[in-house]
């Protein structure tokens, strides 16, 4: 498997189990019906195919590190908003929504600071 497929299959699993962990965390059990942490992986793959792509069209190493600071700071955020939105909206959708947004603009954000500070 290439090292990109591998980083996708990474940040795709890695929300549905946060999601886990932190129902966890809050209630001392694991939720009823675990699939339903599957509403997150749309969002995982999104996001990471989003910041994959932002961090191969990088053109140096400070890009790609402030592209995926991006993403980090983002994080906190997508969480937030993917719960949020599993609730006013159908779970797919909201989550999906809410989620993935601030993880692509977090991205989107980090890349651009990385180009502009590499370019002056």
């Amino acid at each position: 498997m290439k090292r990109p497929t591998l980083w996708l299959l990474l940040l795709s699993l890695i929300w549905p189990t946060v999601q886990v962990l932190f129902f966890y965390l809050r209630f001392q059990r694991l939720p009823a019906n675990v699939a339903e942490a599957l509403y997150f992986l749309p969002m995982g793959i999104l996001s990471g195919a989003f910041v994959l792509f932002l961090m191969n069209r990088a053109e140096n190493h400070t890009t790609r590190v402030s592209t995926a600071v991006g993403y980090l700071v983002a994080c906190p955020f997508a969480l937030i908003g993917a719960l949020a939105g599993g609730l006013a909206l159908h779970p797919l959708i909201g989550v999906t929504l809410f989620g993935a947004l601030p993880l692509i603009l977090g991205s989107a954000a980090g890349y651009g600071l990385g180009k502009v500070t590499t370019n002056s």
